[in-house]
């Protein structure tokens, strides 16, 4: 959404308001507090339930995070930032072998297929790339 009102030249802080509160729920019900993280999904309005950290959803939480950092520069979306990448550098990045592990549960396991149809570098090399641009607009 807010890729989309820069490409209208709108400024993406009349979001604002709209962005926190999905981030806040987020937060609330998936964020993994002590291991960083999102969790993959859950009940509404409950706390999520299936606990493994899917590939996509942490690298998109990424951008997310620093985002909201560069739009508010709240130290508490730069705290989650840190946790999610630390979570992702130690347990989601396959360092031997190349890629990120699709899924990995709570404890660090990474299971099932790294790769199958559905699997492409596309969110992890979006990221990336988009967070080292966003930090580096700091």
């Amino acid at each position: 959404m807010a890729e989309a009102c820069r490409a209208v030249e709108i400024p993406a802080g009349i979001l604002i308001n709209y962005l926190r509160t999905v981030y806040d729920y987020c937060i609330k019900f998936g964020f993994d507090d002590e291991g960083g993280g999102i969790y993959d999904s859950g009940p509404i309005n409950k706390p999520a339930d299936r606990l493994a950290k899917i590939w996509w959803v942490q690298a998109e939480s990424l951008v997310t995070m620093a985002y909201m950092y560069s739009l508010t520069g709240e130290d508490i979306f730069l705290k989650h930032f840190s946790k999610t990448l630390d979570w992702v550098n130690n347990y989601q990045v396959d360092w031997r072998n190349g890629d990120w592990f699709d899924t990995v549960l709570p404890d660090g396991t990474p299971i099932g297929n790294k790769a199958h149809v559905w699997k492409s570098a596309y969110h992890n090399g979006r990221a990336m790339i988009k967070t080292i641009e966003i930090l580096n607009s700091l």
